[in-house]
């Protein structure tokens, strides 16, 4: 049985611009991917997304990674594993979003909290003042939700976890891997638990503090809340 046959979504990066790729097939049955693989460009950073639709249909606008720009002309890019069934704060972006999922309307959250700061100052928000607004989001979302997380915003990666043993990370010379399971048999151990992570340049310039919204899967959340 395939485990994730709802699509899948690659993103490369020229200074700081994302291209995305995506198709509606499993990564395994595709026909196009492993041609693009190996025709990647290089890249100081390559995010992948396979997807097993848990919420929101199996379109071609569900397919992660999800691509903002934010009012300072600055781009977002972000990739949730998990689902948000507690979350009213994202019902507004229901009419606005392009597909119907609700990584996506994390995403535009996350964007319209950047603006309204912008807005405020009428000035583009520093490294500090993007840690603090993308650090204050996932206190306000991972109450309840699983909610991990990799969003690159053309400088920094942030990473965060809020299950255990579902996101791991290998750090070498060359950089920072952060993969839903190992890819080898060693060097990876599991990100730290309900904190921001930041990367930049492949190592971590910033960890937050435990905001100890632990997400524990009951039963698959009683099989995704009846189904919805």
């Amino acid at each position: 049985m395939v485990r994730h046959p709802n699509g899948w979504g690659l993103a490369t990066f020229e200074n700081g611009e994302p291209k995305v790729r995506t198709e509606m097939v499993s990564a395994e049955k595709s026909r196009i991917l492993p041609d693009i693989v190996n025709a990647l460009p290089e890249s100081i950073l390559l995010l992948a997304h396979i997807r097993r639709a848990t919420i929101g249909g199996v379109r071609p606008e569900n397919c992660h990674p999800f691509v903002r720009t934010d009012v300072s002309g600055r781009t977002w890019t972000l990739m949730h594993n998990g689902t948000i069934f507690s979350g009213n704060e994202l019902n507004r972006y229901k009419d606005f979003q392009k597909g119907d999922t609700d990584s996506e309307r994390i995403l535009l959250y996350l964007i319209d909290m950047i603006n309204q700061k912008t807005d405020r100052t009428g000035l583009a928000l520093s490294l500090e003042e993007r840690i603090e607004t993308v650090e204050e989001a996932i206190r306000e979302l991972s109450y309840r939700n699983k909610l991990n997380l990799l969003i690159y915003d053309g400088s920094v990666l942030y990473a965060h976890v809020n299950m255990r043993n579902t996101l791991f990370a290998r750090q070498d010379e060359s950089g920072i891997m952060i993969s839903t399971t190992p890819l080898e048999a060693s060097g990876w151990e599991p990100l730290p638990l309900n904190s921001l992570l930041v990367y930049g340049e492949g190592k971590l310039v910033y960890q937050g503090e435990n905001h100890r919204n632990e997400y524990i899967d009951v039963m698959g959340r009683i099989t995704l809340e009846y189904n919805l």
